[in-house]
């Protein structure tokens, strides 16, 4: 009976040991970068490949033949950029420590050899203080790996901020370039009638040469607008991963959204509830929190044991333990780490908040700024000098006027489309600002 008893107690204890290396073996799925494709699309209507496409090519959407829209910029971008397929490769580190947090620790095993007079002994020892610390491993590591989804989001709100101001970039500089060859066409022509008069005598030698110099400062600008045009081009080509393409890209114009400017106190609520890199400060607080209670945990150790050993023709098996004392060593060097992590997660989090707001401010104001004189060239400064060239030909044509004044009359409307352009490019740029701010797209016609 004793024989059995035994014998049943040393199959129980060998399947439990059993057991737990098993569990400490477990697998975990693997990271899903889904998550920060989903916000995106909830936040700006865009979303990255699939997660199986490691290496995407175009979007379906996407042709490059009939020319890109600024959103298949944005959307080239998010699939294709090379900096930002980088920046999401961390989310496969994050989780790695996430599956490394739940590994539980291997059993160790030492063997007595039966030389001479001493018996065969086997000892298995497995620490069980990491069965409990375990889920609190876990959790701390989801902490970090949910703060690096956010961290992510937040990087591809900043490309997509990118994407648009390369885009109004490049829309600016083909507008310029098409004004400076307008100026540079009137210039000339106004040199030529310059010229003209000074063979009759009309004109000086000094306003020919006036002339010349102009026109030579008109052709330096185009040329310097075609290098610029170029320029431009080539950003948005590699904000959108196209820097390999030989094939040639043009750029759509996308109809530039006129709204009222929204509430100010409205966005800085909004900003506060919806910037991803703010709940990843307030993901990474709650983390370094729970690590001050786990370095506190981690100053007990739990050792158990099973030794079996041989003692004449019986192989007697029973249980151990091992527990530590924090007597000298409570793990003060590791609290306290973790208590300045807090420290520093705390500040982080404050100083985020702070500079949230401020942008949100800046970008509410530069937009309002924008809107009012983006407004006031197109309904007060361009009618006005439009008219001016109107009449100035019907000057010319009842004779009252040279064609000079309309010459100089279009000169002066070029060059105030050209500040009309700057305007509506200021424009798009602190739309992009602020919705970059805020953490999500603004509507099209915001209410007042």
């Amino acid at each position: 009976m004793i024989k059995q008893m035994d014998c049943f107690r040393n199959k129980f204890a060998l399947c439990c040991f059993a057991g737990l290396c098993c569990w400490a073996g477990c697998s975990t799925p693997k990271e899903n970068r889904g998550d920060v494709s989903a916000e995106l699309q909830r936040r700006t209507g865009f979303n990255l490949p699939a997660p199986s496409d490691d290496r995407p090519g175009f979007p379906p959407s996407v042709t490059l033949e009939d020319g890109l829209s600024e959103d298949e910029v944005v959307t080239l971008a998010l699939w294709k950029n090379a900096a930002f397929q980088e920046l999401l490769a961390d989310l496969g580190l994050s989780w790695a420590d996430v599956v490394q947090a739940g590994m539980l620790p291997n059993p160790t095993l030492s063997m007595l050899l039966p030389i001479g007079a001493k018996p065969l002994e086997l000892t298995a020892k497995y620490p069980v203080e990491a069965i409990w610390l375990r889920p609190r491993r876990i959790a701390a590591a989801k902490l970090d790996y949910d703060r690096a989804t956010q961290r992510l989001v937040q990087s591809g709100l900043d490309l997509i901020r990118d994407a648009r101001l390369a885009c109004t970039d490049l829309t600016l500089a083909r507008e310029r370039l098409e004004l400076a060859q307008t100026l540079r066409v009137l210039t000339e022509g106004l040199l030529t009638q310059t010229q003209a008069r000074l063979r009759s005598g009309e004109a000086s030698e000094l306003e020919a040469t006036s002339g010349k110099i102009e026109v030579s400062q008109a052709r330096e600008q185009a040329n310097r607008a075609a290098h610029d045009h170029l320029l431009a081009l080539e950003r948005v080509k590699s904000l959108a991963g196209l820097g390999m393409e030989s094939r040639s890209v043009e750029l759509h114009s996308s109809p530039l959204e006129v709204s009222h400017v929204p509430e100010l106190n409205l966005l800085l609520t909004n900003a506060l509830s919806a910037r991803p890199d703010f709940y990843a400060a307030k993901l990474g607080l709650e983390a370094a929190g729970s690590r001050v209670g786990l370095a506190r945990s981690e100053v007990y150790t739990l050792t158990a044991a099973l030794n079996a050993k041989e003692v004449g023709n019986d192989f007697l098996t029973g249980p151990a333990l091992d527990v530590s004392i924090p007597i000298i060593n409570q793990n003060q060097g590791g609290v306290a780490l973790a208590k300045a992590k807090l420290e520093k997660a705390s500040r982080q989090y404050l100083a985020l908040r702070d500079r949230i707001m401020l942008e949100v401010r800046e970008a509410h104001t530069r937009l309002a700024q924008a809107q009012e004189s983006y407004e006031s060239w197109q309904t007060q400064i361009l009618p006005s000098l439009e008219e001016a060239v109107v009449l100035a030909e019907r000057s010319v044509a009842a004779g009252n006027e040279t064609s000079r004044t309309v010459l100089e009359n279009g000169r002066k409307l070029a060059d105030a489309r050209l500040k009309s352009a700057n305007a509506a490019a200021e424009l798009r740029r602190a739309r992009a600002e602020l919705e970059r701010s805020v953490g999500q797209r603004l509507p099209p016609n915001s209410p007042p």
